[in-house]
């Protein structure tokens, strides 16, 4: 063999392992997109499949408050925790310069969820009684699955409710317009409608606020259909899964030193989704069965006709 057919023999080679090599990098390039395409799609199929908690829909407003359990105070304790709350803002020490100008329950709530700064300052600009809902619903909040409606609320919060206002009493109308909503889709709803309502019918009661009769024959009156369940967690799940919110009727405890309505509207494996229409710290977290068990007096389950 000539040393020119040598020179193009070593030169054939040379091509055919460079067409190899090239070959071989556009394989391991295809192998590599079609892992990273299919870490895509299993990653997508298994949030798809994961139980997570609803985009809030849960919340209107982030909370940088975190809200401690509800308790009693007496006159002086009032005056002495507004007098340190004066000095973390400019509505703070307005509340407590003027604090003999509000009821002494307002002043407890407030203490009780700082979350209604600016609704308690505003108290008193507000043309109470003939104060009137400025304004209905959002349409961000007509698309949410199950809208968090807070009582104290500027739009429909000062409005006159059972001889006090729906941002300290008007609880179970707003968890009632939030199961219309949710349900029904009506704009026409909002909390001061229903408590208006609820006023009309005689479901508010004097000195113990809403009669349970406005979750039955009320929302029935409004176009739900309501059933009493029982205190059971699989009872209260499968009306969940069944897309039928539950309106919770709570005893003294994390939500109330008294009395007061919640909506729980799904769950997951650390605990069910409460809309707590008092507070929007409360309403970011799950609950345990265990803990609401011993604090629910009454609870009904949602469906529209």
């Amino acid at each position: 063999m000539t040393r020119a057919e040598i020179r193009t023999r070593k030169k054939n080679i040379r091509r055919k392992r460079q067409r190899a090599f090239r070959r071989a990098l556009c394989l391991t390039g295809l192998m590599a997109v079609i892992v990273v395409g299919l870490r895509t799609a299993s990653s997508r199929l298994l949030t798809a499949d994961s139980i997570t908690r609803p985009e809030q829909n849960h919340l209107q407003a982030a909370s940088a408050v975190s809200v401690k359990q509800p308790i009693e105070r007496h006159t002086s304790q009032i005056t002495s925790e507004l007098k340190n709350y004066s000095n973390m803002s400019k509505k703070a020490a307005k509340i407590y310069n003027n604090r003999n100008q509000y009821s002494e329950t307002l002043l407890s709530a407030y203490l009780n969820n700082p979350e209604m700064e600016d609704f308690v300052a505003g108290y008193l600009d507000a043309n109470l009684p003939q104060y009137t809902a400025q304004e209905g619903f959002r349409e961000k909040e007509l698309k949410q699955d199950f809208p968090l409606f807070l009582q104290w609320d500027k739009r429909w919060g000062y409005v006159s409710y059972g001889g006090s206002i729906i941002g300290l009493s008007g609880c179970g109308p707003t968890c009632l317009s939030m199961a219309l909503v949710a349900l029904t889709r009506r704009s026409d709803q909002t909390p001061a409608d229903v408590a208006r309502f609820s006023e009309e019918r005689g479901y508010y009661v004097e000195g113990s606020g809403t009669a349970w009769s406005l979750m039955t024959e009320g929302a029935a009156a409004l176009g739900l259909s309501a059933r009493e369940l029982s205190l059971d967690e699989s009872v209260m799940k499968s009306s969940l899964d069944a897309g039928h919110p539950i309106i919770c009727s709570m005893g003294p405890g994390d939500f109330t030193t008294q009395g007061h309505f919640i909506l729980i509207y799904g769950y997951d494996e650390e605990g069910f989704f409460v809309n707590d229409p008092n507070c929007i710290d409360r309403s970011s977290k799950s609950w345990s069965f265990e803990n609401l068990r011993g604090q629910i007096k009454n609870l009904w389950a949602y469906s529209s006709y």
